[in-house]
């Protein structure tokens, strides 16, 4: 395979957002594009992906959670070498999101509340090896759990756009041109169809896809979803032996957030974690949201950070304390009533006299 650039990091790729359109709010992406149903009731509510790199594999673990249901779902990911597919852990994100999570730090509020007063008022709380014409061979063919993967090359990317849509995958009007890049560079297309047992619905968590293939430099391809029509939030989770950090990203001018940065100890890391620290105990989180697709222009491309900063987000979190200052507000108020008054009563006594 010709490899004139040979990256790490995989996509799920954006082939149809159309389906999407009515929803104002982002389409959660994870760094890799979107679910795409077969009915327009059905989005990810919930996209995460976890990529670990050794310097010459990569690994990235993909989950979706999908709200509503659809029958059927398709996506495509480019990938820099031949991609070996099984299914993953469900544990890991939830294990992930521990780790991430923002650090809590409260401030007090001393300002004078009463609800206490009001207290029970209620409220609420918050086929393989063939070339088909058109210059496409398929290389392997197979059914890992509900998915139905397909492993593509292709010399023409209006032919692999073209063998996209023969075979029930969404095409975009810009899917032949966003294609060419990877196709140029050789990269292999990796065609998954999600499809449920039986007449079953897709909903809820699916099981997260783990691909794993060769390449030593880590990028994340993000050019095919050009052809998303709403906006696309990414969330990135890097697992190598140091920090790594954006060196090209999608829009230019638009770096992503920096959520989380920390090496992880092989003694107390979850067991759902540990077979990824194989490729390094540093993780890196990051978060962006694309506002406009049509701006994409490259990938995500990461490499080694200066230094091993560690970093966390902080969230501050206002305690009300008020209700101590109300109450001591009205001891005081009470106390100076009676005080004034047992005053004023001695005064009329002694004027009685």
């Amino acid at each position: 395979m010709r490899r004139a650039y040979r990256p790490v990091c995989a996509v799920l790729v954006l082939l149809c957002a159309g389906l999407m359109s009515n929803v104002a709010a982002p389409a959660w992406a994870c760094g890799c594009g979107a679910y795409i149903p077969d009915r327009a009731g059905a989005a990810v509510v919930d996209e995460r992906a976890l990529i670990a790199w050794d310097g010459s594999t990569e690994d990235i673990l993909m989950s979706f959670g999908v709200s509503g249901s659809s029958e059927r779902a398709a996506w495509v990911m480019p990938v820099p070498s031949a991609a070996r597919v099984t299914l993953g852990d469900n544990a890991v994100f939830d294990d992930l999101a521990a780790l991430t999570a923002p650090r809590v730090e409260y401030r007090d509020s001393w300002w004078p509340t009463f609800s206490w007063l009001t207290e029970g008022s209620g409220g609420a709380p918050d086929g393989v090896g063939a070339r088909p014409p058109g210059g496409v061979s398929v290389l392997a063919t197979q059914r890992i759990g509900p998915f139905e993967v397909t492993r593509l090359t292709g010399d023409n990317s209006a032919a692999l756009a073209a063998w996209l849509g023969e075979n029930g995958f969404p095409r975009p009007a810009t899917l032949d041109e966003n294609l060419a890049p990877y196709v140029e560079r050789g990269w292999e297309i990796v065609a998954i169809q999600l499809a449920p047992d039986d007449t079953g619905v897709l909903t809820g968590a699916l099981q997260p896809l783990r691909l794993s293939f060769a390449s030593d430099t880590v990028v994340y391809p993000m050019r095919l979803s050009r052809a998303a029509t709403v906006p696309q939030a990414v969330a990135l989770s890097v697992l190598a032996e140091h920090r790594m950090d954006p060196s090209t990203v999608p829009v230019a001018g638009d770096a992503p957030t920096l959520r989380y940065a920390g090496r992880l100890d092989a003694q107390t890391v979850p067991e759902s974690l540990a077979p990824y620290l194989e490729s390094g105990a540093f993780l890196t989180s990051w978060t962006d949201v694309i506002r406009d697709p049509a701006q994409i222009e490259q990938d995500y491309v990461f490499t080694r950070a200066g230094d091993d900063t560690a970093y966390q987000q902080v969230v501050y979190r206002t305690r009300d304390r008020g209700d101590l200052t109300g109450a001591a507000l009205i001891l005081f108020v009470v106390a100076a009533a009676l005080g004034g008054a047992a005053v004023l009563l001695a005064r009329r006594s002694r004027q009685a006299r």
